[in-house]
């Protein structure tokens, strides 16, 4: 007999690689390198629930359903190197440990600028990958 909760910990990779309102509007999707999560269970320190949380979640899974949900939508999957991503400022391309104040709070110490740290980590992803997109699609 399953565990209790085992379906819902099965399903989490499915959700969240689920297409997001308006996601394929430009045709192109901007993902961390997967390579960056090895060793991700060693490296991280948590409470013991978030813990049956991380390692309930198959990363390799994730990212088949991210490539596959993806091509079936005709969307182009680009993997980017996530390194500075969180500390680099999304407006000027400043990168410094400092930029980083708290966990969710992102502030450039360079032009000033300031946004929740996820939403500037993740413009910093798409901005690397629409790079990369146009560097592999130049004629």
């Amino acid at each position: 007999m399953p565990r209790p909760g085992r379906a819902v910990r099965d399903d989490v990779p499915g959700r969240e690689a689920r297409p997001r309102p308006g996601a394929g509007r430009r045709g192109l999707r901007s993902v961390e390198d997967r390579d960056g999560l090895q060793g991700i269970r060693e490296r991280v320190r948590l409470r013991k629930p978030q813990r049956v949380t991380l390692h309930g979640w198959s990363f390799r899974q994730l990212g088949g359903f991210i490539d596959y949900k993806a091509a079936r939508a005709g969307v182009a999957v680009i993997h980017v190197d996530p390194s500075y991503t969180s500390q680099q400022c999304s407006q000027c391309g400043h990168v410094d440990r400092r930029n980083r104040p708290g966990q969710a709070t992102f502030s450039c110490t360079s032009c000033g600028f300031a946004e929740h740290a996820d939403v500037n980590a993740a413009r910093n992803i798409a901005a690397r990958g629409e790079t990369g997109w146009a560097v592999s699609h130049a004629a």
